[in-house]
């Protein structure tokens, strides 16, 4: 007991520099940031932020939509098309092949995530102006509308046309891209070695997004502060920053009681 006591006051000892260089770092950054805002002037700069939203809003995010809607298959397509091509001539047990195919048909998916946020986040920042208000901004608004919807349609119709294939690669894997199941269904085809290292992807995943959630946080709090955009922002990321962490808590409680987590 002694020498694990030890050992967990070297490791705190061990850590505890690095954290209090961090913390004087964040101090000088946020001491830097009010200096500057209260000496150069906060109405200005709050003004220039406002135009510069709406002009991004009305000029730019409706245009950064529709080439997203024109991007989306340029990009996946082809990749989706080599995948098949090598499946069409796979024997069934290369298994380099194979990896290749997996590879390929996890970028298409990995793009589509990206060009599906893209879609929400542009969308959401032109509707945030005066888009919809004015008349005159129609066409801008048909833009959004139509190209937003695209988009998702182009996701959709992609990632089955993704896991149809992959299921046709695995035989064992079970579920419908358009089950509201899915991810359940086809959690449970996954072999032993696939749940492992969806696990630890999941991780990171994890790990990354508690990061993310603590920088925005700083981000918008400051910004409340100095900018009055209010709290809404931060009950965002709180939520999802809580959400998370509950989500974690719980299922770690529930499968380390029943011990269904080992595969």
């Amino acid at each position: 007991m002694k020498k694990a006591d030890d050992a967990i006051r070297q490791a705190n000892r061990n850590a505890l520099p690095k954290f209090l260089l961090i913390m004087f770092c964040a101090a000088l950054v946020g001491g830097a940031f009010g200096y500057c805002a209260a000496a150069f002037g906060l109405d200005r700069l709050a003004g220039a932020l406002k135009q510069t939203g709406e002009f991004f809003s009305l000029y730019i995010a409706p245009w950064i939509l529709l080439a997203c809607a024109a991007l989306q298959p340029i990009l996946s397509v082809p990749l989706y098309r080599r995948a098949k091509k090598r499946f069409a001539a796979w024997d069934g047990e290369d298994e380099e092949v194979f990896n290749q195919m997996d590879g390929t048909l996890s970028i298409v998916l990995w793009l589509g995530g990206i060009f599906n946020l893209l879609a929400l986040f542009l969308m959401g920042a032109a509707y945030a102006g005066p888009i919809i208000q004015d008349d005159r901004y129609l066409s801008q608004f048909l833009v959004v509308l139509l190209s937003f919807l695209a988009v998702l349609a182009e996701t959709l119709l992609i990632q089955q046309r993704v896991v149809d294939l992959a299921k046709r690669m695995a035989p064992e894997k079970k579920g419908s891209i358009y089950d509201i199941r899915f991810r359940q269904k086809w959690f449970e085809s996954c072999d032993e070695a696939e749940k492992l290292l969806i696990g630890q992807c999941a991780y990171k995943a994890y790990c990354a997004n508690s990061t993310a959630c603590l920088a925005l946080w700083l981000i918008f709090t400051l910004s409340a502060l100095f900018f009055s955009t209010g709290f809404l922002p931060i009950l965002a990321v709180c939520l999802i920053w809580g959400v998370g962490q509950c989500a974690y808590s719980y299922w770690s409680i529930k499968l380390s009681a029943t011990r269904s987590y080992i595969l």
